[in-house]
């Protein structure tokens, strides 16, 4: 009679247990929803600690960690993703957001090590195969990043960001001349695209051309205004030029912007 007893109360306990879990869980994902999500983080934080098994441990720290990240603490969602996979580690998902955290804080040897490792169980997975590519161009291994471009052009033929992606890489091996032809057919195609002209205006400046640099960095702000970092970037090339004060006014308006000290040319 004792046994019988004491089973039915760990089941009652167990009941409980997994309809607070669901209830907690509810409220966090209502206030991803609404964008709240340092309230989502309070609530899969006691989530993680309500979970009774490896699949619910894991569904609240995935999201316990994307709340974190959309919050931009990257290092506290990096730490709750190495949670999550050690729970789960040939979840793949789980994997590359991880990959996508290390791309973010700039540790780049990790973030290949894990891009890698998913590209071996999803040969086509063509983020990962992008952020690989793009790892591979910063760091000069242009063979290794033409090989991942060529595959995407197969998959992707008119994707932006590959399209992007294979002009900074011809910029990275100095043939100007080819990014530049990437660049201006990309623009024509989609001249409302205020990333597209800070490219080309990059390339300009790195080739000495201040003044067409400057031409796209206006039409970029006209179309980003409460950019931050394209004040700054015109601030770089107002200095280039000996404008100092139009320089300085730039640097103004990006601090009034928000620009801290991790933005572009600080």
């Amino acid at each position: 009679m004792k046994t019988i007893l004491s089973f039915t109360l760990l089941f009652i306990a167990l009941a409980i247990k997994a309809q607070n879990y669901n209830e907690i869980c509810q409220k966090g994902i209502g206030h991803i929803k609404e964008n709240d999500y340092a309230q989502a983080a309070v609530y899969f934080e006691q989530a993680v600690a309500y979970s009774s098994n490896n699949n619910e441990k894991i569904y609240a720290l995935a999201n316990l960690a994307y709340s974190y990240q959309m919050q931009n603490e990257l290092q506290k969602a990096l730490k709750e993703y190495d949670k999550a996979l050690e729970v789960a580690p040939s979840e793949l998902t789980l994997l590359q957001q991880r990959a996508n955290i290390y791309l973010r804080l700039d540790s780049t040897a990790r973030a290949l090590e894990d891009y890698n490792r998913l590209l071996q169980h999803e040969p086509s997975n063509t983020g990962a195969l992008l952020c690989r590519a793009h790892i591979y161009t910063n760091t000069e291994q242009f063979d290794k990043a033409w090989e991942d471009y060529k595959r995407l052009q197969m998959w992707i033929p008119d994707n932006l960001s590959v399209r992007l992606g294979i002009a900074m890489l011809y910029q990275k091996e100095k043939r100007y001349d080819e990014s530049l032809l990437v660049l201006s057919a990309m623009i024509e195609e989609n001249a409302g695209i205020a990333e597209l002209y800070i490219a080309r205006s990059n390339l300009e400046r790195e080739r000495g051309h201040n003044e067409l640099a400057m031409m796209d960095l206006e039409k970029a702000i006209e179309l980003d205004p409460d950019n931050a970092n394209n004040y700054i970037l015109q601030a770089i090339i107002y200095e280039k030029m000996g404008k100092k004060d139009a320089a300085r006014k730039c640097r103004k308006k990006a601090t009034e912007l928000g620009a801290g000290q991790n933005a572009v040319g600080l």
